[in-house]
C-alpha cells in the first residue's frame, strides 16, 4: 500500500467517525477498529506516532490514564468489572497512537472533520424531531409499568426526545457543534448565512428541550461567547433577536408547552436539604429526594472514599462495589437502589486510581484551555469548559459515548492546536 492511499483511506474512515460519533454510536467501534487496522498495515505509521507523542503533551496525558487505569488491575479486587473499564476507555491509548501518525493529514483536513461532526448533530437532532411528531400526531402509546399512556408533548421532552443517547450526552455534542458553528465563522470557513442560522437556533432549541442542566449552562456560555463576537463584529442587533428568540422559547416551555419541563430545573430547598441532610423540620435526610439531591449525597460519600484512599484509590474496578457499600453505611437507600455512581467523572476517577489520577485527568482541561487562552483559540478553551462542566455532573468516562466523543476530538484539537517540536 502506498503512502498516499493511505492517507485517504484514513481521511474517509476519520471523516465517517465524525459524523457517526453524534448519530450512529453502534458502528464507531467499527470504524476505529477499521482506523487502526489502516495504521497497522502501513509500517512507517509506527515510528511516525511515536515521535509525535514524544513532542505533543496532549497526547501524552491521554495516553498515561489509560495506562494508569491498567496499573490500577494490580490492587483491585472486582477484576470483571476493571476489564470492563478498561475496554470502555481503550480509545483513550488508540486513537492518540493511531492519529498521531497523520498530523499533517489532521491539521489539513480539521475543518471537514469539525464539519462533520455538526451535521451528525444536526441529523440526529432532526431525527428526534421527527420521531416526536410521529409520536404526537399518530399517536404512539408508550408503556409505563404496565399501562399504556399517550405521552403528547412529552415526547418532546428529556429522555423521550432523545432514544439513542442519554439527554446529558447529546446536549454536549450539540454545545460542542454550536461553538464549532461560531469558531468556524470566526476562522472564515463559513459565513453566518440564513441556514446556518436555522442550525444554531434548531440546535438551541434541541438542548432547551432535552432539559439537561449542564447542557443549559453551556448553552448560556455559547450565548455570551456569540454576544461578545457579535458585538466586535457591529451586529449587536442580529444577536440580541436571536438571544430574545431563545429566551422566549424557553419560557413559553416553562409556562405552557411540556408539563414536565420545569420540573428539571434544581430546587434550591432540595439542595440546601441536602447538604445540610436536614429538612426543614430540621428532621435528619439521608437520601434524596430528586436527581439535584441524591447527586449532592453521592458526591460526599464519594469524597469520604476519596479520602480513605486518597493517594492510590480503591482499584480500577471496585469504584461501583465502593460506592455502593458507602450509601448502606450512610443510609442512603434511594441511590443504593438504583446503583449509582458518583456523577461527576473527576471523583469517579479519584476513586478510582487516586489523586494522581486525578491530577492527570484535570491536566488535560487545564493543558487546552491554557494554549485555548494563550492562542486566543475559541474551539480549544471552549471545549475543555464545556467537557468538563458535563464531566462535573456525569460519570461521561464510564460510557464509551462519552469516552469516544472526548477522545476523538481532544485528539484532533492536540494535533491541530498543540505545539510540536518537529
Amino acid at each position: 500500500m502506498t503512502e498516499q492511499l493511505n492517507k485517504r483511506i484514513n481521511v474517509v474512515l476519520t471523516t465517517l467517525l465524525a459524523f457517526f460519533i453524534p448519530l450512529f454510536p453502534n458502528i464507531l467501534p467499527i470504524l476505529i477498529v477499521l482506523i487502526a487496522l489502516n495504521w497497522l498495515i502501513f509500517v512507517p505509521n509506527f515510528s511516525n506516532s511515536f515521535g509525535v507523542i514524544k513532542d505533543n503533551k496532549g497526547l501524552q496525558l491521554m495516553i498515561l490514564l489509560y495506562i494508569f487505569h491498567v496499573i490500577g488491575l494490580t490492587y483491585t479486587s472486582n477484576y470483571y468489572f476493571a476489564s470492563e473499564i478498561l475496554e470502555t476507555k481503550f480509545s483513550f491509548l488508540i486513537i492518540p497512537l493511531t492519529f498521531a501518525a497523520y498530523l499533517y493529514v489532521i491539521k489539513t483536513n480539521f475543518y471537514k472533520y469539525l464539519k462533520f461532526f455538526i451535521y451528525g448533530c444536526l441529523a440526529y437532532s432532526l431525527f428526534c424531531f421527527g420521531y416526536a411528531c410521529y409520536a404526537f400526531f399518530k399517536p404512539v402509546y408508550t408503556d409505563l409499568y404496565g399501562v399504556l399512556y399517550n405521552l403528547g408533548a412529552n415526547y418532546f421532552y428529556y429522555s423521550y426526545l432523545s432514544s439513542v443517547f442519554h439527554p446529558s450526552y447529546i446536549s454536549m455534542y450539540s454545545i460542542i457543534a454550536l461553538f464549532g458553528i461560531l469558531y468556524l465563522s470566526k476562522e472564515k470557513i463559513i459565513a453566518i448565512d440564513f441556514k446556518w442560522i436555522a442550525a444554531i437556533l434548531f440546535l438551541s432549541f434541541f438542548v432547551l428541550l432535552l432539559s439537561s442542566k449542564a447542557g443549559w449552562i453551556g448553552l448560556l456560555l455559547f450565548y455570551v461567547c456569540c454576544f461578545v463576537h457579535f458585538v466586535k463584529k457591529k451586529k449587536l442587533i442580529s444577536i440580541l433577536g436571536l438571544i430574545i428568540l431563545v429566551l422566549s422559547f424557553f419560557l413559553a416551555l416553562n409556562v405552557y408547552y411540556t408539563p414536565d419541563f420545569s420540573k428539571r430545573i434544581p430546587k434550591i430547598e432540595t439542595i440546601k436539604n441536602a447538604i445540610n441532610e436536614k429538612d426543614g423540620n430540621n428532621q435528619t435526610v439521608t437520601t434524596g429526594s430528586d436527581g439535584s439531591g441524591s447527586r449532592i449525597f453521592v458526591w460526599k460519600a464519594a469524597v469520604e472514599i476519596i479520602k480513605e484512599n486518597f493517594l492510590f484509590g480503591v482499584g480500577t474496578g471496585d469504584s461501583k462495589d465502593k460506592m455502593l457499600q458507602k450509601y448502606l453505611e450512610k443510609g442512603m437507600l434511594t441511590e443504593y437502589n438504583f446503583g449509582l455512581n458518583s456523577h461527576n467523572q473527576f471523583l469517579n476517577t479519584a476513586i478510582s486510581i487516586g489523586i494522581l489520577g486525578l491530577l492527570l485527568l484535570m491536566s488535560m482541561f487545564g493543558l487546552t484551555f491554557y494554549y485555548g487562552i494563550k492562542y486566543n483559540e475559541l474551539l480549544l478553551y471552549s471545549f475543555s469548559l464545556i467537557v468538563s462542566l458535563n464531566l462535573l455532573f456525569e460519570s461521561m468516562f464510564e460510557r464509551q459515548s462519552g469516552v469516544i466523543f472526548f477522545v476523538f476530538l481532544n485528539t484532533l484539537i492536540c494535533l491541530k492546536f498543540l505545539p510540536n517540536k518537529k
